[in-house]
């Protein structure tokens, strides 16, 4: 499995992945089945999260895998593959969401779906679920997966200042959330 940390030119992960893409850009199927198993679980908890249902996130992972195939021999910069399949994840589970959610629309049978409100013991996790999806996905992309700014910029596509404004904006939610997650716990 991939290291997490911010990959550079100098991290041997990085390396081993740049040499696969341009194995797997030359039509080594073999390299490109060895990046699929170094990254097919990172990409199924991406998915997964941005998701948040078992069969969508692995459709997810598996368009973006299909996407990975087609598209590989387009990236030009091999360094740059954790970015280019990180954005390709986010962009198949919002095409998956958008088909959802047009779906839902066009059935006759409109349910109306009931809210059940989750409590954890983890006032951090409840501090996530209560902050924006996208404030959540930037800061588990920046936290969890480790993606530097230049990266988080890529897959957002914004400049790295914003992704930096909106990091500090989301961390500043989540200190808020904590705080009234820690605050509904301490009263009787």
């Amino acid at each position: 499995m991939p290291r997490p940390a911010n990959q550079s030119n100098h991290d041997p992960d990085a390396v081993l992945d740049a040499y696969l893409v341009v194995q797997a850009q030359t039509g080594d199927r073999g390299a490109l089945a060895v990046l699929v198993r170094r990254w097919r679980s990172r990409v199924q908890v991406y998915a997964m999260r941005l998701s948040a249902d078992r069969s969508m996130a692995e459709d997810v992972s598996q368009d973006t895998w299909l996407s990975v195939a087609r598209g590989l021999s387009r990236l030009d910069d091999p360094a740059r593959f954790r970015a280019w399949l990180y954005s390709i994840v986010r962009r198949r589970a919002a095409d998956s969401i958008r088909a959802r959610r047009r779906a839902r629309r066009d059935r006759t049978d409109r349910a109306s779906p009931t809210t059940v409100e989750h409590r954890t013991e983890n006032p951090i996790d409840e501090a996530l679920a209560a902050i924006s999806p996208d404030d959540r996905e930037l800061l588990t992309l920046r936290h969890i997966d480790e993606l530097g700014v230049t990266e988080l910029a890529e897959v957002f596509g914004v400049p790295s200042g914003t992704i930096k404004s909106r990091l500090h904006a989301a961390r500043e939610r989540l200190r808020a959330a904590i705080a009234a997650s820690n605050t509904e716990r301490s009263e009787p």
